[in-house]
């Protein structure tokens, strides 16, 4: 019986697309050893490499705020990149997926700067690619790769611990990661949304965590506490030492790096920015 044809490669050009010139591979009957059936493959992971960051080149930065945000596709698959200053090197690069579209991503990034020390929101920048054909494919690894071959120092909010999610309580005592050591939670972020007179501790917690950018975890306060609500604007740090003393001996808030915790045990945490017992 003859033999297929050896695999070939081809190119096929749609222009003006971040597609073009795309390789594709043929693979004939002797590839796959099915009679009359063949393989036909679009090469994207290579093109992806190599044309994706000169398209990012291509675009403007524009502020990291939330009118900008929610002007993007919600839903959209691809990549961005965050810009701190005029700096023309990305100090982060991420993906979104279908469930984690572009302004989900990048709401979360301005919300977690908004509550850091030495950043000022308005200086963070962003660039966002949506990319048409995403598949399986790690765009975020491919695009981190190829950043970091064409400039060293770029990306250094990558592997940083920047848009992290919670590592849970065992990990509280362990050295801060890198982004939260270089710009720790503010401990002074004020709580504005409070009620007037007389509310619950449990309350009070609630209303503080929906408002605070960063983490705040907590265990169950005894139900029956109530105390005077403190004064809309209060900074954080003093409505914590506020729900401590209200507390039952041995309860301890605790300030950390990258979040802030309260539970029923007291803790000496070697990295801290404050502590509160009972």
């Amino acid at each position: 019986m003859a033999r297929a044809p050896r695999s070939r490669v081809e190119t096929f050009v749609p222009t003006g697309s971040l597609t073009s010139a795309i390789p594709l591979r043929e693979a004939g009957a002797d590839a796959t050893g099915i009679a009359g059936y063949g393989e036909y493959e679009i090469d994207i992971e290579n093109v992806l490499r190599e044309k994706l960051p000169s398209f990012f080149d291509n675009v403007n930065a524009t502020p990291l705020l939330e009118s900008h945000i929610k002007a993007l596709p919600a839903q959209a698959k691809g990549a961005y990149m965050l810009f701190q200053g005029e700096n023309p090197i990305p100090v982060y690069a991420g993906k979104t997926d279908a469930e984690h579209g572009f302004q989900d991503r990048l709401l979360r990034h301005a919300w977690t700067i908004k509550g850091r020390k030495g950043l000022d929101p308005l200086s963070i920048r962003f660039k966002a690619m949506r990319i048409m054909v995403f598949a399986a494919l790690d765009v975020e690894a491919l695009l981190i790769r190829r950043l970091k071959e064409s400039n060293p120092t770029a990306l250094e909010w990558n592997f940083s611990g920047f848009g992290s999610n919670d590592p849970g309580q065992r990990r509280d005592g362990q050295r801060p990661a890198k982004f939260d050591q270089e710009h720790p939670i503010d401990e002074d972020f004020p709580i504005m949304d409070l009620p007037d007179g007389e509310i619950s501790l449990s309350d009070l917690l609630e209303h503080t965590k929906r408002q605070l950018p960063y983490l705040f975890r907590f265990d169950d306060v005894p139900s029956p506490v109530r105390i005077t609500s403190p004064p809309a604007g209060s900074p954080f740090r003093s409505v914590l030492e506020i729900i401590v003393r209200a507390l039952p001996p041995g309860w301890q808030g605790t300030i950390l790096h990258g979040r802030a915790i309260l539970y029923p045990r007291h803790t000496n945490f070697q990295h801290l920015q404050a502590v509160f017992r009972s």
